[in-house]
């Protein structure tokens, strides 16, 4: 499986925008992780595999929730997130 930094921007914009549940993008996430445990993760460009991973392990964590219930992770914080990593 192919993994470009361009999906990762997109999946940011997706979650910025609400286009895409945090559930969805998390799950989408961990498929990443499971593909890479298993060796079967290929990164484009391969220059960039720590940011891709960075923002893989990131968006793993995006549906997290507090103990009342609310996210941990606001959509301010994806905003934040994404401008200092430049996706």
């Amino acid at each position: 499986m192919r993994i470009s930094i361009k999906e990762i921007e997109q999946a940011f914009d997706s979650l910025i925008r609400e286009e895409k549940t945090r559930e969805e993008l998390a799950s989408w996430a961990q498929e990443l992780q499971s593909k890479e445990d298993s060796g079967e993760l290929e990164y484009d460009p391969p220059g960039e595999e720590d940011k891709i991973w960075n923002g893989i392990e990131y968006l793993m964590g995006v549906d997290l929730k507090d103990i009342d219930g609310s996210y941990l992770h606001s959509v301010e914080s994806f905003i934040f997130y994404k401008n200092k990593t430049g996706f």
